[in-house]
């Protein structure tokens, strides 16, 4: 069963686009003591229960080190470039950045951490038969990095995330912090409308796909989709899922919304963290 979410949170990222999205979310929750939003530019908020915390995570020991230490789960959302088209040297810095607040997170009171993952990290599955069979892309297939559809290449941003995902694993440990890796869909800024989901993988008002190719782009894309509810939802049962039935301390799942015939496969997300997406396209 999933236990309370915990009192005291530090979101990494917290101004931008996910991080409003869920810290209005977590003041929702009546056992909400204090959310350190963490960003490079202090955000502006109406709760006195966020702290905002303007800091550069590249720098090991920032004053950042303090909302970490004084917090009881993390959800670390921050990035250098948030999008697919990073460059090596920003998702290299989005990677000095998720270790510095790992390290952090480890050798201090956080009891659970939460990873924005992505699935870019089996983006190179959009071209294979695995993309053709719902359900078939599981947790459990090997990382294949990098999405690529027109100009967009993720290799860089998806490596980034594949290497979060394995320092989480190696510093999580059953007695001290756990962790949930989310491999997020295509949650777009704003209200998020499916309809602006595009084949280049930016969200846009774009001309319907001519192509075979194009198609078959749009329907890989369209499936990763995650309604802004549900990405509340998925990180809300990754902070307070229970960590005792869990094969290692540190978990990978998928958090997509239900979209019909996705190849994501989101069954194993409920088993583990409890995630059950109420959207999706298509859906019935």
């Amino acid at each position: 069963m999933p236990s309370a979410l915990p009192a005291r949170i530090a979101v990494t990222g917290g101004a931008g686009n996910l991080g409003r999205k869920l810290i209005a979310a977590l003041l929702a929750d009546p056992g909400c003591v204090r959310v350190h939003a963490i960003d490079i530019v202090a955000g502006v908020f109406d709760d006195a229960r966020v702290v905002p915390v303007a800091a550069d995570l590249r720098d090991r020991a920032g004053a950042w080190r303090a909302a970490i230490a004084d917090s009881d789960a993390v959800v670390h959302l921050a990035a250098e470039n948030p999008y697919p088209s990073a460059t090596w040297l920003e998702a290299a810095r989005s990677f000095d950045m998720t270790a510095h607040v790992i390290d952090a997170a480890a050798t201090g009171p956080v009891r659970r951490f939460v990873f924005a993952s992505s699935n870019h990290v089996m983006g190179g599955y959009k071209d294979t038969d695995t993309a053709d069979r719902p359900g078939a892309l599981t947790t459990d297939l090997p990382p294949l990095t990098g999405t690529h559809a027109g100009e967009i290449d993720s290799t860089a941003y998806a490596t980034a995330k594949l290497m979060g995902e394995r320092l989480l694993a190696s510093r999580a440990t059953r007695d001290g912090m756990t962790g949930v890796s989310l491999r997020i869909g295509w949650c777009q800024p704003g209200a998020n409308d499916p309809a602006t989901i595009t084949l280049t993988g930016l969200p846009a008002v774009g001309a319907p796909p001519a192509s075979p190719e194009e198609q078959r782009d749009l329907r890989w894309f369209r499936g990763m989709w995650l309604s802004n509810g549900d990405f509340v939802g998925a990180v809300m049962a990754a902070l307070s899922a229970e960590a005792a039935g869990w094969p290692a301390p540190a978990v990978i799942v998928n958090a997509m919304s239900a979209n019909a015939g996705m190849c994501w496969e989101i069954g194993e997300s409920a088993r583990l963290i409890g995630y059950r997406p109420a959207d999706g396209i298509g859906k019935q």
